[in-house]
C-alpha cells in the first residue's frame, strides 16, 4: 500500500493536549496557578448557572492577556480539574469583551471549541457545523451570560473554522514553554542503495511546519547510522534528521506518523526520539 505523508492527510486526525480547569456541571470556576503548580478556586457562579461542558486551556500558549488560550471541550462526559485530554479542534468563536465592568476598552478573548478523541457521541464532529444548531446557540449564550454577570460586555464577532483556529493557536504558542524535543531519523536510500524520492522529505517538512510552527532539518551533512547485522556484518545508513520542539507530546500523532514513515521508507523499525529540554 502506498503511503503519502502530507499535511492534508493529517488534518482530520490533528489533536492537541488540553488541561481541564473547570469540569462540566460545576458552579465553581477554577484556574491553574503556574507559580504553585496547582488548581485554585477563582470564583463562584451565580445561582442556577454552571459550565455546560469541561473548560480548560492549551498548555504552551499565551494570549494577548498573558494567559493560555481558553477552550471549551464538547463531550458526553465530565472530567476533573487538572485532567489532560487529547482533543480535536473543530473551530473557535472570535470574541471581544470589555476589559472591566467600568471600562469601554474592548479586548480580544477568543474561545476555542474542541472534542475529545475519547468521545463516542461526538466522534464524527470535525467542524462547528457538525454540532446541532441549538447547541451552537447555547454556547454563545453561555459565554455572553458568563461575562455579563461580571458587569462586562461581550460580542461574538464570528465563528471560524478548525483550520483558522489552528493558525491562531500557532500564533500564540509560547516558544519558551516548548520543552520537548522530537527527533525523526530517516534513511536517504533504500536497501538497494536507491535514493528515496525528494518529495518524501519535502512532504514531511511541510507537515511538521504546519503542526509545530517550524522544523530543523540536517540535510547538508547527513549523519551515518552504523549497526551490527548477524548475517552481513556491519551495515551503515546515511540519515536525515528532523527536529521539532513542542510543549506537549501528542501520542496519537506520533504513533501514526511513525507507522506511516516506516511503511513509506520500507523500514522494519524507524526511530523517533523524544527528550525534555532545559531552556536557559
Amino acid at each position: 500500500m502506498k503511503i503519502q505523508i502530507t499535511a492534508d492527510k493529517y488534518d482530520m486526525m490533528d489533536t492537541i493536549s488540553v488541561i481541564i480547569e473547570t469540569p462540566a456541571g460545576s458552579a465553581q470556576k477554577y484556574t491553574y496557578d503556574p507559580v504553585n503548580g496547582r488548581m485554585k478556586l477563582k470564583k463562584i457562579l451565580p445561582a442556577g448557572m454552571a459550565f455546560p461542558f469541561d473548560f480548560g486551556f492549551f498548555p504552551g500558549t499565551k494570549g494577548d492577556d498573558g494567559d493560555p488560550l481558553d477552550v471549551l471541550i464538547i463531550s458526553e462526559f465530565s472530567t476533573f480539574p487538572g485532567c489532560s485530554m487529547e482533543c480535536r479542534i473543530i473551530g473557535a468563536l472570535v470574541i471581544h469583551q470589555s476589559e472591566s465592568a467600568n471600562s469601554n476598552k474592548m479586548i480580544r478573548n477568543d474561545r476555542f471549541i474542541a472534542v475529545p478523541v475519547a468521545s463516542l457521541v461526538y466522534q464524527k464532529a470535525n467542524k462547528l457545523m457538525d454540532l446541532p444548531k441549538e447547541l451552537r446557540t447555547q454556547l454563545e449564550a453561555f459565554f455572553t451570560n458568563y461575562i455579563e454577570q461580571e458587569g462586562k460586555r461581550l460580542t461574538v464577532e464570528k465563528r471560524i473554522s478548525a483550520k483558522e483556529a489552528w493558525k491562531l493557536i500557532h500564533r500564540f504558542q509560547d516558544r519558551l514553554d516548548k520543552t520537548l524535543l522530537f527527533e525523526i531519523f530517516l534513511p536517504l536510500r533504500d536497501n538497494k542503495n536507491s535514493a528515496f524520492p525528494q518529495h518524501y522529505f519535502d512532504d514531511l517538512r511541510q507537515l511538521l511546519v504546519r503542526k509545530f510552527g517550524g522544523v530543523t532539518v540536517y540535510q547538508r551533512s547527513p549523519v551515518a547510522g552504523i549497526w551490527d547485522n548477524p548475517e552481513t556484518g556491519h551495515e551503515q545508513d546515511e540519515l536525515m534528521i528532523y527536529e521539532v520542539m513542542s510543549s506537549t507530546g501528542d501520542e496519537i500523532f506520533w504513533k501514526q506518523l511513525k507507522a506511516d514513515l516506516a511503511n513509506q521508507f520500507k523500514q522494519d523499525e524507524l526511530l523517533i526520539r523524544s527528550s525534555r529540554l532545559n531552556i536557559i
